[in-house]
């Protein structure tokens, strides 16, 4: 049977969206019960650790898992080098971290640090464990057998966790979750793609994944840099409490958006792989890829910023309402970053990563400018920054792309024109909604989401109509399936 890309797309993403959001949605749910159990400088403390963790986690994947994916041929051999690779480097990573602890927490003035990073630094090894079979999934594009360990992930790390909040163990709730679940997601990878290594990999196989990473680690670090160093200045100048609140401001936009974002990518990345030697069909799939992540990417951001209000004052306490500005400049960056990922991934699918390191490294400096302007601002300026990041950044990655393929900015535009004008209609209707309704927070809140709802989708179907015809057979044979 031919490869098709549009039905590999659909069905992998809608199961690999489907697993990535019910993990993410199970979290979501348990810190909205932590948070009325943990403190604000807790939460903090626990996301300087996630931050650091960033950092050595993409330095200890080395972007091994992206080699297998990629790899033509001798895929045995490839799995085999990328297996004790990922081992070694991670190995590595979580001695270089269990070691600097100390001069973290000190650069931090904050004791507690110490051995909370000397606890999650065993995640690196766990999650290496079970790098190559996670790889393999997605390489078969098998992304259903996926959910079982994601879902499962998401409810020890979530039940762990509300368990020893309401039992007062505070940030160590955070931690000891996070470290369970991580495990249950490893073992269970094991059983839902077997794996094992066959023999100990070749030099020439050990040179072609760790090259293949080189360029593409050095990209992944700088870029994952406005979600990461931002929190790390964050705690360093204002504060565990203060980073604590712009970390829960993230959790809603992360959900719906960067979940999508993570998951595309993974998606798109192994279909562009298979289409690279059809220059003019990766093209015409590529705007098309381009259009529809936008279409629901945009409309998503644009609904969680202009209901942020209502939605933070049903869903948390007093304490945590300061997030309702940052979190609308994150949602609106989040979505933005759709026009990064996508040619990131095509980039990737033609091994040129070496353009997407050189396009990142441009973006670091404006980046570290633009932190440092704001920070003392506060974290909603910290926010603001992240929106003009993800516009910046997509002038060296655009130029990257137009190497490679024949891509034009009209093309471009046309691609986002649908995504533009039903988000920009709903934004509008939902605005009027919320100004024109005075009754409790959760009405309001109803009534604001469900004229955007209304709006986007009359929109939607004017400037776009086979969509509803797409979804409609991709319902029915799901049904059927």
């Amino acid at each position: 049977m031919a490869f098709s890309p549009g039905k590999a797309t659909s069905k992998n993403l809608f199961w690999a969206y489907l697993s990535f959001t019910s993990t993410k949605l199970l979290n979501f749910v348990a810190v909205i019960i932590i948070a009325r159990h943990v403190d604000p400088e807790e939460f903090g403390l626990m996301a300087i650790c996630l931050a650091i963790m960033g950092y050595f986690e993409i330095i200890s994947k080395f972007g091994l898992g992206a080699a297998l994916i990629s790899v033509k041929h001798r895929q045995q051999e490839t799995a085999n080098a990328v297996f004790v690779c990922a081992i070694f480097t991670s190995s590595v990573m979580a001695l270089l971290l269990w070691l600097g602890s100390g001069a973290i927490a000190r650069l931090f003035e904050s004791a507690e640090l110490q051995p909370l990073l000397g606890t999650v630094c065993l995640v690196l090894v766990i999650r290496a464990l079970g790098s190559v079979h996670y790889s393999l999934l997605f390489r078969e594009l098998n992304l259903r057998k996926k959910m079982i360990p994601d879902m499962a992930q998401g409810i020890t790390k979530g039940v762990i966790s509300i368990i020893l909040a309401i039992m007062g163990f505070g940030v160590w709730a955070l931690v000891v979750g996070y470290i369970a679940g991580a495990l249950v997601a490893t073992l269970l990878l094991y059983w839902m793609r077997p794996w094992k290594p066959s023999a100990l990999p070749d030099w020439p196989t050990v040179r072609y994944v760790m090259g293949f990473g080189s360029y593409l680690i050095g990209a992944e670090t700088i870029n994952a840099s406005p979600r990461l160093l931002d929190n790390l200045m964050v705690g360093k100048f204002l504060g565990p409490a203060a980073l604590g609140i712009y970390a829960i401001a993230y959790r809603i936009p992360e959900l719906a958006i960067k979940s999508f974002i993570s998951v595309a990518g993974t998606v798109l990345h192994p279909v562009m792989s298979k289409m690279q030697t059809h220059p003019e069909e990766l093209a015409k799939y590529y705007y098309q890829s381009l259009r529809y992540c936008a279409l629901l990417m945009f409309g998503i951001g644009a609904a969680i910023a202009v209901l942020a209000e209502p939605t933070v004052h049903v869903l948390y306490t007093e304490k945590w309402y300061d997030m309702v500005a940052p979190m609308q400049f994150i949602a609106a960056a989040l979505a933005v970053s759709t026009l990064n990922m996508v040619p990131g991934q095509l980039l990737k699918a033609v091994s040129r990563t070496d353009l997407m390191f050189r396009a990142a490294l441009v973006n670091l400096p404006i980046f570290v400018l633009l932190l440092a302007v704001a920070i003392p601002f506060g974290i909603t300026a910290v926010a603001a920054a992240q929106l003009v990041m993800a516009f910046v950044r997509f002038v060296p990655i655009y130029l990257a792309t137009k190497r490679v393929m024949s891509i034009t900015l009209p093309r471009l535009l046309e691609a986002l024109r649908p995504a533009l004008i039903c988000t920009g209609s709903a934004s509008v209707a939902a605005f009027l909604a919320l100004q024109m309704h005075t009754g409790s927070e959760l009405l309001r809140l109803m009534a604001g989401a469900a004229a955007f709802a209304a709006v986007y989708l009359i929109a939607l179907r004017v400037v776009l109509p086979g969509v509803f015809v797409a979804g409609h057979r991709f319902i029915l044979k799901r049904r059927r399936a």
